[in-house]
C-alpha cells in the first residue's frame, strides 16, 4: 500500500527535482520510511503552492555528487542518498486556497508549522483524501510556460545595523561559512579546540568544539539561516546522545519559533540543553572578543 508525502524544497532545488525526476534525503533511516510506489507531493518555498507531485520508480542509491543548489552554494554533500522518481502531476495548488479542506493541517492558522522537517507533516503521511484534492487543484491549475514566473528571487537584507558600541558595523545577512568561521574563531579566543565538518555516523557538524583534540565535542553548533531545520536538529540530537554535548543551532529572528516548536514536539528529550541562537549574537560575541584580544595585543597584556 503506498504512502502520500509531503516534502518542502527551494524553488532552485525544485527545478533540479524536476529536470532530473530525482529526489533525495539526508538520512538513510528515511530510505525505510519513504519506499518504491509511493508518491511525493512538493511544496515550493515562496510560492505558497505545492506544484509537483512525483512517483518514486526506484531504489534508494548513496551518491556523493553534489547536485542539488544549497549543496553546491555551501559545498559540502547534504543528501547522499537519492531515489528515481516520474512526474505524475504539476500546477499550482495554493495552500491558502485549499486550506479548509486539508485534513493534514489542524492548526489552521499556523499551517506554516505543517511544512517543516523531513519530512514536513511532522514526518507523517498524509490521507489520500488530501492527496486527491492537491492532485485535482494542481491539474485545474497548470504551471505557467516560465515557472521562474512563480519563483520569488532571494533576497539578502541590506540594511548596516551596529553591533555593539564599540564594534564594527555588519552589512546585511552573514554567509552559512562565515558564521561557522566566526563560531571556529571564537572557540580560539576561549581556549577551545573547533574543528568544522565534523563526522558524525553519515553525517557532518557545522562546527564542534573540544577541550583536547583527541577527545570528544563538548559543543556542537548547526548553522541554519534558512532551509531544513528538522535535518540540522537531528544532527544535534544524535551529537547530545552520543557524547552528552551541549548542542547550539544558529539560526534567523524568523526561524526561532518554528525551531522552539520542533524542539517542543519530535526533539523534547533535548529542549532543556539546547540553544537556539540568533545569528546577531554571533557576530556580537566574535567581534567583542576579537576587538578584546586586540586590546590585549596592543597593551602586551
Amino acid at each position: 500500500m503506498c504512502a502520500y508525502w509531503v516534502f518542502s524544497v527551494t524553488g532552485e532545488n525544485w527545478k533540479i527535482a524536476r529536470k532530473h525526476r530525482i529526489w533525495a534525503v539526508a538520512r538513510k533511516s528515511l530510505c525505510r520510511k519513504v519506499r518504491k510506489g509511493d508518491f511525493i507531493i512538493l511544496y515550493v518555498s515562496g510560492t505558497g503552492s505545492f506544484c509537483t507531485i512525483m512517483e518514486i520508480i526506484g531504489d534508494w542509491v548513496f551518491s556523493n555528487q553534489l547536485i542539488w543548489a544549497d549543496e553546491k552554494e555551501e559545498r559540502k554533500l547534504k543528501y547522499p542518498y537519492r531515489v528515481k522518481t516520474r512526474i505524475v502531476q504539476e500546477g499550482l495548488a495554493n495552500v491558502k486556497e485549499i486550506l479548509p479542506r486539508l485534513s493534514f493541517i489542524e492548526n489552521k492558522q499556523n499551517w506554516g508549522l505543517y511544512f517543516k522537517g523531513t519530512p514536513a507533516n511532522m514526518g507523517r503521511p498524509i490521507p489520500e483524501s488530501d492527496y486527491r484534492l492537491i492532485y485535482e487543484t494542481m491539474r485545474s491549475n497548470p504551471l505557467p510556460k516560465d515557472i521562474s514566473e512563480i519563483l520569488k528571487p532571494r533576497k539578502r537584507k541590506i540594511s548596516i545595523r551596529k553591533v555593539e558600541e564599540g564594534a564594527t558595523a555588519i552589512l546585511g545577512l552573514p554567509k552559512h561559512d562565515e558564521i561557522k568561521n566566526m563560531i571556529f574563531e571564537i572557540a580560539k579566543f576561549e581556549g577551545k579546540i573547533a574543528e568544522v565538518e565534523y563526522p558524525i555516523n553519515s553525517l557532518r557538524l557545522d562546527v564542534v568544539w573540544k577541550r583536547i583534540r583527541t577527545g570528544n565535542p563538548t559543543h556542537v553548533f548547526e548553522v541554519q539561516i534558512s532551509g531544513n531545520f528538522f535535518e540540522a536538529l537531528t544532527k544535534l540530537k544524535h551529537a547530545w546522545d552520543l557524547w552528552n554535548s551541549k548542542p547550539f543551532l544558529i539560526t534567523t529572528e524568523e526561524y526561532i519559533a518554528q525551531a522552539k516548536w520542533l524542539l517542543e514536539g519530535s526533539f523534547h528529550e533535548m529542549k532543556d540543553d539546547a540553544r537556539i541562537v540568533n545569528w546577531k549574537k554571533i557576530v556580537k560575541l566574535y567581534q567583542l572578543l576579537k576587538e578584546a584580544n586586540e586590546i590585549k595585543s596592543e597593551i602586551r597584556l
